[in-house]
């Protein structure tokens, strides 16, 4: 059974002034997928996440979200949506007074309830021992994970991480990873993130959607990427020339059935392996 279309992005081209950041971009996304932006610094990734979160209001195209135009305006729409771009802190309050004072907007979560659920959001970031510690004397990775709870407060349809590894330890980043999934597989959440390290986004995103200069150089799934561009080299005994085919079995068993037939013997085949970077440098 297919999935819903949670989020659906038609010819959104972004300007800043003349200079066009985003031109003519289109994608979908599935409900419940991990989808991940992968690009170079100023490739266009922070640019098309806070169009869509509604913080570059002026652009061209469209945005549906759940198969509707997305009105920014709507608080009840944009509660579903929750984001990690451009987080700030009240550096002199403790981690739980700045999950407090967040939730205190929504008037239908009683105090007892609020306690519960920053109690338990810190617990999940593994930040339970920190509750009381003022913002200012967390380290980098600390402020990620309150960021991360941050992001949990509300059970977002939509959850948007701008760089969310960056200034991470190897242990914060795989934690970081297991949060995701564990919100994917637990919520049925539908994340986007963007990075610029292809190791990051392939260990984590169902999907893949690659940006350079504004423009979308791939978007599909990690497996067909790597066969993009992808090609056999076919070299013959006692000749010099070797002859390039696609990456295709059927493609393959036909030139090695010519060339026996011709008497032609094979010396050796490799596979020439698509450098991924390639696609979005």
């Amino acid at each position: 059974m297919k999935k819903q279309k949670l989020l659906e992005i038609h010819n959104l081209t972004q300007h800043y002034g003349d200079f066009i950041a985003l031109n003519n971009i289109s994608f979908s996304i599935e409900k419940g997928t991990i989808i991940g932006l992968l690009g170079k610094n100023g490739a266009g990734k922070t640019t098309l996440m806070k169009t869509i979160l509604g913080l570059l209001c002026q652009y061209d195209g469209e945005i549906k979200f759940k198969g509707k135009s997305i009105n920014h305006g709507d608080p009840k729409i944009m509660r579903k949506i929750s984001s990690l771009v451009d987080v700030r802190f009240y550096e002199d309050m403790s981690a739980y007074e700045n999950l407090n004072y967040l939730l205190m907007a929504d008037v239908k979560i009683s105090k007892s309830n609020r306690r519960k659920k920053i109690d338990e959001l810190l617990t999940l970031v593994g930040l339970e021992n920190n509750s009381s510690s003022k913002v200012k004397s967390f380290s980098f990775g600390m402020k990620q994970r309150l960021a991360l709870a941050q992001v949990f407060l509300h059970d977002a349809e939509l959850i948007i991480l701008d760089e969310p590894f960056v200034g991470l330890d190897p242990v914060g980043i795989e934690f970081m990873k297991s949060m995701l999934k564990q919100i994917q597989r637990e919520k049925d959440a539908t994340i986007i993130f963007s990075s610029h390290q292809l190791e990051e986004v392939s260990d984590l995103a169902d999907e893949i959607v690659a940006i350079s200069d504004g423009t979308i150089k791939y978007c599909g799934t990690l497996q067909e990427l790597q066969n993009t561009n992808k090609k056999y080299n076919i070299w013959f005994v006692g000749k010099e020339m070797k002859i390039e085919i696609p990456y295709n079995s059927e493609i393959l068993q036909r030139t090695i059935h010519e060339h026996l037939k011709k008497g032609i013997e094979i010396s050796k085949i490799e596979v020439i392996e698509n450098a991924l970077y390639q696609l979005f440098i």
